[in-house]
């Protein structure tokens, strides 16, 4: 029996499957869909004053989303965060929109039968959006939290590639529009970290970061904003040591911003919500505090995860 749920996601769900067997199919060019915008003249905010052209400031949170957590959450939600000069001081202003980005082809990670597939990664991202804001801070009685978030599917493996990809069709989005809702963009990557086996070798993962990094017109002008993730003993936390030290030079230049969020939520992990799972079922109550409710809702419904073997 299909759920209320089920049938307001149908529209989304077709969409999404459209888009992405054309990118499957190597039909995109550049390799890039929308699946989803909040109003037409997205990543321009609706509030967006007329007869200016303007540097949108854009976070890209990039992710398997096999499940959107509250670190996810936390990351997508955390206020605009570096400086020109040093990643400790901070600049608070908000994010214009932001952009939720799924890719196809994962550098570090080959899908597994038992994973979530890319349509239901991207229901998931649906039912994540909405949580998502722009607007930072809680909002006075009566205000609405603005959600400018838009949700891609992309097929390229490196944030390098992602940002060359995705400054071109914002270049072509702009040009599309009227003279007073032309706009250039500043986009700012969540990344865990900067990893030498992503790219040929460690020279050329710098080289390629230089250009990634530099301001315009030298370079992309993207930024990255890096979470805390885990603890100090952990596996992944040497591997981020590792990767911290070389790129220290950008970090310096405050290009990458090293950010904390909530303690306790930066250690929630995707993996351990399907770990969970497979351990101890779809029972919400082991794992649910790992997600956002509606999500928690989505797996339950659609028995994710509850048979990997």
């Amino acid at each position: 029996m299909t759920t209320p749920a089920h049938d307001e996601m149908a529209p989304y769900r077709a969409s999404a499957v459209s888009a992405l067997n054309r990118i499957q199919q190597g039909l995109s060019r550049p390799p890039l869909e929308l699946v989803h915008v909040p109003h037409s003249q997205w990543p321009v905010p609706r509030t967006h004053p007329t007869g200016t052209r303007r540097s949108l400031k854009i976070l890209v949170l990039d992710a398997s989303y096999n499940p959107p957590t509250l670190a996810h959450l936390a990351l997508a939600n955390s206020p605009a965060s570096y400086s020109k000069h040093t990643s400790a001081a901070h600049d608070t202003s908000e994010y214009d929109a932001k952009l939720l980005l799924l890719s196809v082809r994962n550098a570090d990670k080959a899908l597994k039968p038992w994973d979530a597939t890319y349509r239901q990664r991207l229901e998931m991202i649906k039912v994540f959006a909405a949580v998502v804001n722009t607007k930072q801070g809680s909002p006075n009685a009566g205000e609405t939290l603005q959600n400018n978030v838009a949700i891609a599917i992309i097929d390229e493996p490196t944030f390098v590639g992602k940002s060359t990809i995705l400054q071109t069709f914002f270049r072509a989005k702009s040009a599309a529009f009227a003279p007073d809702l032309s706009f250039d963009t500043q986009l700012n990557f969540s990344w865990r970290l900067a990893l030498p086996r992503y790219y040929q070798s460690q020279e050329h993962m710098l080289e390629s970061l230089r250009k990634f990094l530099s301001p315009a017109p030298q370079g992309d002008d993207s930024r990255i904003i890096c979470a805390k993730r885990g603890s100090s003993s952990s596996s992944e936390s040497v591997s981020a040591s590792a990767g911290l030290a070389v790129v220290q030079e950008f970090i310096s230049s405050g290009r990458i911003a090293i950010i904390d969020i909530n303690e306790d939520v930066r250690t929630y992990s995707s993996s351990e919500v399907r770990n969970t799972i497979h351990r101890r079922g779809l029972d919400a109550q082991e794992w649910g505090k790992f997600v956002p409710d509606g999500i928690a809702n989505y797996i339950v419904d659609e028995k994710l995860y509850a048979d990997l073997e």
